[in-house]
């Protein structure tokens, strides 16, 4: 989507860019605005989008992530959370979320997940490069506090299952919202 220059905010932006009902659900709960969320809701596929907590008028947005019901990984803080400067409404930051949006949008993601028996150690989202992995998006740790604690073992544990040796790996391509490939 080309971004024109009359749109004065994110809300803008937003009701322009999945203005098509027959890809997208809107939920807009921004009305609580403490922790208020924007979803975007793909309708080909189980991709969630949200815009996670805009100021009064919309000229910033705390953080946006994506993820899928389908696999474990997930986009992480892609505005880097809680900075408003980051989530400022701006051309670069614009463009910027233009790419970051390709990705759930146009290529879809490819996400690995490690586990310990049937226990999620770790999930590596992504970006879907015609069916092999591309750039790296988010790696998310499902160890908590303990993984912490322990890190020299986590970090053993992490070598053998990418070896191999132990545990198991999957890999799930989730696809992306418009069908059509670049």
């Amino acid at each position: 989507m080309a971004v024109s220059n009359d749109i004065k905010n994110w809300k803008d932006y937003l009701e322009r860019k999945f203005s098509d009902e027959a890809l997208y659900q809107i939920i807009d709960n921004t009305d609580v605005l403490s922790n208020g969320v924007y979803r975007v809701e793909s309708k080909t596929n189980e991709t969630v989008i949200d815009f996670i907590c805009p100021n009064q008028d919309w000229s910033t947005l705390d953080d946006i992530q994506f993820y899928s019901g389908a696999a474990k990984a997930w986009s992480g803080e892609l505005l880097g959370g809680n900075n408003p400067k980051a989530g400022l409404f701006n051309r670069e930051n614009l463009d910027s979320v233009e790419r970051l949006l390709k990705t759930p949008i146009k290529y879809g993601w490819i996400s690995v997940e490690y586990y310990l028996g049937k226990r999620l150690f770790k999930a590596v989202a992504y970006k879907n490069e015609n069916g092999s992995m591309g750039e790296k998006i988010f790696t998310d740790y499902n160890t908590g506090l303990a993984g912490v604690m322990l890190l020299p073992f986590t970090l053993l544990i992490n070598i053998f299952l990418h070896l191999g040796w132990i545990g198991k790996k999957s890999m799930i391509v989730v696809d992306p919202i418009v069908k059509t490939r670049r």
